[in-house]
């Protein structure tokens, strides 16, 4: 019988004892609750932040690739076989242009001429002249003359009178 009345006497005991925790755990547990949300929300914040960042520079780089893929386009060398241009005359949308090919035969073109390799001339502009070949658009380069062997061992003309003229000043 002890034991029946110590276990209830215990039950009665340990309510008390959770009860008179309980209001402050329950205080603690709320502060908790909001000191982790707001820290969440920090990191949801700073993600959002980073997402941002991230964003800003995918765009910033596709706008770098675009620009030097222009570049490339515009600057691109001269493939052995190509046309080169030599010349672009015209008024408005009538506009031709003089070709060299690979040959070294001249060619007299206007938008729409296929050459004969296959070649198709899509666009003639005041100074670029765009043509196709196997579905590749492509900006054909411009002549340039042939440079001439550079030899820094052999003088220019005039390079030694003037040598000559400075001698004689010294004197």
């Amino acid at each position: 019988m002890q034991s029946k009345h110590f276990n209830a006497l215990f039950s009665v005991a340990m309510a008390a004892f959770a009860a008179s925790w309980s209001t402050p755990c329950a205080a603690e547990t709320t502060s908790e609750s909001l000191t982790r949300i707001e820290a969440e929300t920090m990191v949801l914040k700073a993600r959002e932040k980073q997402l941002e960042i991230q964003a800003s520079i995918v765009g910033r780089q596709n706008e770098i690739a675009a620009k030097q893929s222009l570049t490339a386009a515009m600057n691109q060398a001269e493939v052995v076989g190509d046309p080169v241009v030599r010349a672009i005359e015209g008024i408005g949308g009538r506009m031709y242009a003089t070709l060299q090919m690979s040959d070294g035969s001249i060619v007299d073109v206007q938008q729409g001429d296929t050459l004969p390799g296959g070649m198709k001339i899509v666009a003639i502009g005041q100074r670029e002249v765009v043509a196709q070949s196997n579905g590749r658009r492509l900006r054909l380069s411009a002549y340039a003359p042939p440079a001439n062997g550079f030899n820094p061992n052999f003088p220019g003309p005039g390079l030694g009178m003037q040598g000559a003229a400075l001698r004689g000043a010294a004197r």
